[in-house]
């Protein structure tokens, strides 16, 4: 795959042992200075897993020497029902962390695309400049989502000459069906975001109604990020309760005029196997929401989650 339009996409070929659970250390935090690491890139390695069910896979997307803000997962080859358990920033890595929820008649061979957008010190061959652009733009799409757990697909574009940068998944707001959603698929082409997620709820019954999110670097539309000049994480930590207990929260940037670039999740403390993501979507423009769910019983308990907010300000 080439790389085309305003997407660019370094592709680099990794591997990963299918069922493989490998311990993350999360970075510190600590904000970055755009003029430090003033160029951008979209890295997406593939991994090659099976398809087996309910085994945990994690695939982690790096930046050489500089800093992830940003990530997805999908699938490229082969055919699996999956679920994103995590997907957070690790300084210079961007972690996804997914599971197969279906079992297949006979386990195939899958290719699994990983995504991050890295902040990097020197331009690749591939790289853009931070600078380039000066506006940021937040767009959505509605999409139907039909109960009886079967997969429906949204995608959002940016406006001509713009830069997919992150993207998302929710319920729209006034959705008034029965919803039990869950985010299977979350990544960037060259022009937009794209998003794959089902519905738990019983069927025959109504398609909830959802969004596919998109935001955009750009230099027509958007808030005005011309003087911003640091990308900085913001986290809180949530309890998700055993049994099905479900928790949403938004995360704010902390500052008025800071504007959220993406979000993520990662379990710290339970079965992480059992805590799924439901939503993962900018709010607002200076927070994103993020919903869990924990299918763990008593004998598993509660989970502790920490949300990621990403965020640029002056």
């Amino acid at each position: 795959m080439k790389p085309t339009g305003p997407l660019l996409i370094a592709i680099l070929v990794l591997s990963a042992s299918a069922g493989s659970l490998r311990a993350q250390r999360v970075q510190p935090a600590q904000p970055v200075d755009v003029s430090k690491l003033p160029f951008i890139e979209i890295f997406s390695p593939t991994f090659f897993w099976s398809d087996a069910a309910d085994f945990v896979r994690v695939g982690s997307t790096n930046c050489p020497n500089g800093r992830a803000v940003a990530g997805g997962v999908s699938i490229r080859k082969g055919h699996a029902s999956l679920r994103i358990l995590e997907s957070y920033p690790d300084g210079e890595s961007w972690v996804m962390k997914v599971v197969n929820r279906q079992r297949p008649a006979k386990v195939a061979s899958l290719q699994i695309r990983g995504f991050a957008l890295c902040m990097l010190p020197a331009a690749r061959r591939v790289s853009v400049m931070v600078t380039q652009y000066t506006r940021m733009l937040h767009l959505s799409d509605r999409f139907a989502l039909a109960p009886g757990w079967v997969s429906a697909t949204g995608r959002r574009g940016c406006p001509k000459g713009g830069l997919p940068v992150s993207g998302g998944f929710g319920l729209d707001r006034a959705n008034r069906g029965p919803a039990l959603p869950r985010l299977e698929l979350s990544y960037p082409d060259p022009t937009g975001w794209n998003v794959r997620a089902v519905n738990g709820a019983a069927a025959p019954g109504p398609a909830a109604e959802a969004r596919a999110y998109v935001v955009c670097l750009g230099n027509n539309d958007g808030a005005n990020i011309r003087d911003y000049r640091t990308v900085y994480f913001v986290t809180t930590d949530v309890t998700v309760r055993r049994g099905n207990g479900v928790t949403r929260r938004s995360v704010g940037c902390g500052n008025e005029r800071g504007y959220a670039l993406a979000g993520g999740a990662r379990t710290i403390h339970g079965r992480s196997a059992l805590v799924e993501m439901q939503e993962s979507f900018p709010d607002t423009l200076t927070s994103w929401t993020i919903s869990l769910i924990n299918r763990g019983g008593r004998r598993d308990g509660d989970a502790t989650v920490r949300l990621y907010a990403v965020c640029i300000g002056p």
